[in-house]
């Protein structure tokens, strides 16, 4: 009877963990980004983007090697706003007592707490993007060279020297474009 539950059990882990595995996205283009300011998640999105739009638009490319180098540059913006009523105002909290018998003493001190209607919110903006790049075919010989950079607000095509159309934000608009120069080297 062990055996038969053991056996019951290893075959429905395997399922559930078949069911529950996701398939990784594939295409012959490899895509390979280094950065020294851009954090490690940043670099996984812009190449995890770059990847599926690629195996979206180009899945059969032939082989090809994107090498990314990747500088980022952002400085913190604080914004001021006015906060919602979340605190009454004559709010008091309670003093620490510093007795050996606290529950013994009498009334424990409060103290105001001293709460503002006005909030700061703090967030991380990209001042500085640049995307220097080159496509090389399968042989290793490089086919592209490119850069893209953020130019107000917008990403330029340095060789081109005309603005990106600005569709799905930073990481998206990169990821088209280079699936778009992909697509048109595979031609």
């Amino acid at each position: 009877m062990n055996r038969r539950t053991a056996i019951v059990f290893v075959s429905c882990s395997l399922l559930i963990s078949a069911c529950a595995t996701h398939a990784r996205t594939s295409t012959p283009v490899a895509v390979k980004i280094t950065s020294d300011t851009a954090t490690d998640n940043f670099v996984k999105q812009v190449r995890d983007t770059t990847i599926n739009v690629i195996a979206e638009q180009v899945p059969n490319a032939r082989p090809m090697t994107i090498n990314v180098k990747l500088d980022v540059t952002e400085k913190r913006q604080s914004t001021p706003s006015m906060g919602g009523g979340l605190h009454t105002v004559n709010e008091q909290r309670a003093v620490p007592s510093l007795s050996r018998d606290p529950y013994n003493d009498v009334p424990v001190p409060t103290v105001p707490v001293n709460n503002s209607v006005f909030q700061t919110t703090t967030t991380q903006q990209i001042t500085g993007y640049r995307v220097a790049y080159t496509i090389s075919d399968a042989a290793g010989q490089v086919v592209e060279s490119n850069e893209l950079t953020l130019d107000n607000g917008r990403l330029v095509d340095a060789k081109a020297g005309a603005p990106l159309k600005a569709r799905y934000g930073l990481v998206g608009d990169t990821a088209m474009f280079l699936a778009s120069r992909v697509k048109t080297l595979d031609q």
